[in-house]
Protein backbone atom coordinates (compact mmCIF):
# COMPACT_ATOMS: atom_id res chain seq x y z
CA UNK A 1 0.00 0.00 0.00
CA UNK A 2 1.09 3.55 -0.66
CA UNK A 3 2.00 5.93 2.13
CA UNK A 4 -1.14 7.17 3.81
CA UNK A 5 -3.56 4.62 2.37
CA UNK A 6 -6.37 3.20 4.40
CA UNK A 7 -5.42 -0.09 6.00
CA UNK A 8 -6.25 -3.47 4.59
CA UNK A 9 -9.80 -4.75 4.48
CA UNK A 10 -9.15 -7.62 6.91
CA UNK A 11 -9.08 -5.25 9.91
CA UNK A 12 -5.37 -5.69 10.61
CA UNK A 13 -3.10 -2.70 10.92
CA UNK A 14 -0.42 -2.67 8.25
CA UNK A 15 1.77 -0.67 10.65
CA UNK A 16 2.52 -2.71 13.74
CA UNK A 17 2.57 -0.67 16.98
CA UNK A 18 5.98 -0.50 18.63
CA UNK A 19 5.53 -1.14 22.36
CA UNK A 20 7.28 1.20 24.78
CA UNK A 21 6.80 -0.81 27.99
CA UNK A 22 6.83 -4.37 29.16
CA UNK A 23 3.28 -5.71 28.62
CA UNK A 24 3.56 -7.69 31.86
CA UNK A 25 4.57 -4.69 33.98
CA UNK A 26 2.06 -3.48 36.54
CA UNK A 27 0.58 -0.03 36.14
CA UNK A 28 0.92 2.47 38.98
CA UNK A 29 -2.30 3.30 40.78
CA UNK A 30 -3.37 6.94 40.85
CA UNK A 31 -4.67 6.94 44.43
CA UNK A 32 -6.01 10.48 44.14
CA UNK A 33 -8.17 9.53 41.15
CA UNK A 34 -9.26 6.38 42.96
CA UNK A 35 -10.25 8.37 46.05
CA UNK A 36 -12.06 10.90 43.86
CA UNK A 37 -14.05 8.12 42.17
CA UNK A 38 -15.03 6.63 45.54
CA UNK A 39 -16.12 10.04 46.85
CA UNK A 40 -18.07 10.71 43.66
CA UNK A 41 -19.97 7.42 43.81
CA UNK A 42 -20.42 7.61 47.58
CA UNK A 43 -21.67 11.19 47.30
CA UNK A 44 -24.30 10.19 44.76
CA UNK A 45 -25.63 7.41 46.96
CA UNK A 46 -25.43 9.55 50.11
CA UNK A 47 -27.13 12.41 48.26
CA UNK A 48 -30.16 10.21 47.58
CA UNK A 49 -30.82 10.00 51.34
CA UNK A 50 -29.57 13.42 52.44
CA UNK A 51 -29.47 16.07 49.67
CA UNK A 52 -26.73 18.07 51.39
CA UNK A 53 -24.31 15.14 50.98
CA UNK A 54 -24.54 15.41 47.20
CA UNK A 55 -21.73 17.99 47.46
CA UNK A 56 -19.40 15.06 48.34
CA UNK A 57 -19.81 13.75 44.78
CA UNK A 58 -18.83 17.14 43.33
CA UNK A 59 -15.79 17.23 45.64
CA UNK A 60 -14.88 13.70 44.53
CA UNK A 61 -15.13 14.66 40.88
CA UNK A 62 -12.83 17.64 41.44
CA UNK A 63 -10.31 15.55 43.42
CA UNK A 64 -10.24 12.89 40.70
CA UNK A 65 -9.80 15.32 37.81
CA UNK A 66 -7.13 17.38 39.57
CA UNK A 67 -5.24 14.20 40.48
CA UNK A 68 -5.30 12.97 36.88
CA UNK A 69 -4.11 16.35 35.63
CA UNK A 70 -1.24 16.66 38.13
CA UNK A 71 -0.18 13.04 37.68
CA UNK A 72 -0.02 13.54 33.92
CA UNK A 73 1.98 16.76 34.24
CA UNK A 74 4.43 15.21 36.72
CA UNK A 75 4.97 12.16 34.50
CA UNK A 76 5.69 14.38 31.46
CA UNK A 77 7.59 17.24 33.09
CA UNK A 78 11.00 16.32 31.62
CA UNK A 79 9.83 15.16 28.20
CA UNK A 80 11.59 16.68 25.20
CA UNK A 81 10.07 18.07 22.03
CA UNK A 82 11.63 16.61 18.87
CA UNK A 83 11.10 16.96 15.14
CA UNK A 84 10.48 13.55 13.59
CA UNK A 85 10.14 12.14 10.09
CA UNK A 86 6.79 10.50 9.46
CA UNK A 87 7.82 7.53 7.33
CA UNK A 88 4.40 5.88 7.14
CA UNK A 89 0.82 6.46 8.25
CA UNK A 90 -2.49 4.71 7.98
CA UNK A 91 -6.03 5.25 9.17
CA UNK A 92 -9.09 3.10 9.44
CA UNK A 93 -12.56 2.84 10.84
CA UNK A 94 -12.88 0.98 14.14
CA UNK A 95 -15.67 0.30 16.59
CA UNK A 96 -15.72 2.92 19.34
CA UNK A 97 -17.53 3.42 22.61
CA UNK A 98 -21.30 2.92 22.70
CA UNK A 99 -23.34 5.88 21.49
CA UNK A 100 -26.39 7.47 23.08
CA UNK A 101 -28.71 5.00 21.38
CA UNK A 102 -26.71 2.03 22.68
CA UNK A 103 -24.63 -0.34 20.61
CA UNK A 104 -21.23 0.57 19.31
CA UNK A 105 -20.39 3.28 16.87
CA UNK A 106 -17.77 3.53 14.16
CA UNK A 107 -14.93 6.00 14.68
CA UNK A 108 -11.77 6.69 12.75
CA UNK A 109 -8.25 6.42 14.12
CA UNK A 110 -4.70 6.32 12.78
CA UNK A 111 -1.19 5.01 13.35
CA UNK A 112 2.07 6.77 12.48
CA UNK A 113 5.50 5.32 12.03
CA UNK A 114 8.11 7.98 12.82
CA UNK A 115 11.88 8.22 13.06
CA UNK A 116 13.87 10.73 15.08
CA UNK A 117 17.33 11.25 16.51
CA UNK A 118 17.98 11.96 20.17
CA UNK A 119 21.36 12.01 21.92
CA UNK A 120 23.08 10.54 18.87
CA UNK A 121 20.75 7.52 18.58
CA UNK A 122 17.98 6.95 16.06
CA UNK A 123 14.58 5.64 17.12
CA UNK A 124 11.58 4.32 15.21
CA UNK A 125 8.30 4.77 17.10
CA UNK A 126 4.54 4.68 16.79
CA UNK A 127 3.50 7.83 18.69
CA UNK A 128 0.44 7.83 20.90
CA UNK A 129 -2.52 10.13 20.35
CA UNK A 130 -5.57 10.38 22.56
CA UNK A 131 -8.53 11.01 20.26
CA UNK A 132 -10.60 9.40 17.53
CA UNK A 133 -12.50 11.07 14.69
CA UNK A 134 -16.08 10.93 13.42
CA UNK A 135 -15.21 10.57 9.73
CA UNK A 136 -12.43 9.70 7.34
CA UNK A 137 -12.37 13.31 6.14
CA UNK A 138 -11.77 14.56 9.67
CA UNK A 139 -8.87 12.18 10.29
CA UNK A 140 -7.32 13.10 6.93
CA UNK A 141 -7.68 16.82 7.73
CA UNK A 142 -6.06 16.28 11.13
CA UNK A 143 -3.14 14.39 9.57
CA UNK A 144 -2.62 17.21 7.05
CA UNK A 145 -2.50 19.64 9.99
CA UNK A 146 0.08 17.74 12.09
CA UNK A 147 2.32 16.36 9.31
CA UNK A 148 4.03 18.96 7.15
CA UNK A 149 4.25 18.60 3.39
CA UNK A 150 7.83 17.33 3.76
CA UNK A 151 6.73 14.57 6.17
CA UNK A 152 7.81 16.18 9.44
CA UNK A 153 5.84 16.09 12.69
CA UNK A 154 6.56 17.07 16.27
CA UNK A 155 6.63 14.58 19.12
CA UNK A 156 6.95 14.67 22.89
CA UNK A 157 9.58 12.08 23.87
CA UNK A 158 10.20 10.56 27.28
CA UNK A 159 14.02 10.85 27.61
CA UNK A 160 14.08 7.93 30.07
CA UNK A 161 12.32 5.72 27.50
CA UNK A 162 12.57 7.24 23.99
CA UNK A 163 10.14 4.67 22.57
CA UNK A 164 7.40 6.39 24.64
CA UNK A 165 6.22 9.25 22.45
CA UNK A 166 3.13 11.38 21.97
CA UNK A 167 2.12 13.38 18.93
CA UNK A 168 2.13 17.16 19.38
CA UNK A 169 -1.13 18.43 17.94
CA UNK A 170 -1.31 21.82 19.72
CA UNK A 171 -4.59 20.78 21.32
CA UNK A 172 -6.03 20.72 24.85
CA UNK A 173 -3.88 17.74 25.89
CA UNK A 174 -0.67 19.58 24.99
CA UNK A 175 -1.91 22.65 26.83
CA UNK A 176 -2.78 20.75 30.02
CA UNK A 177 -0.05 18.10 30.23
CA UNK A 178 3.12 19.62 28.80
Amino acid sequence: MKLGDKSSKNGEWRIKPIPFRDPNAMMETNWGAFLGALLFIGGIFAGIKIKALFVVSIFGLIVGLVSILFRGRIARRNWKKVLANCIDKEWKSVFGAPGQGGGTRKTWTFLFLCEFEMDGKYYTVTPDYWSTFVSEGRVQGFLEKVISSDGKCQLWVNPKNPLQTELIAKDIKDLLLH
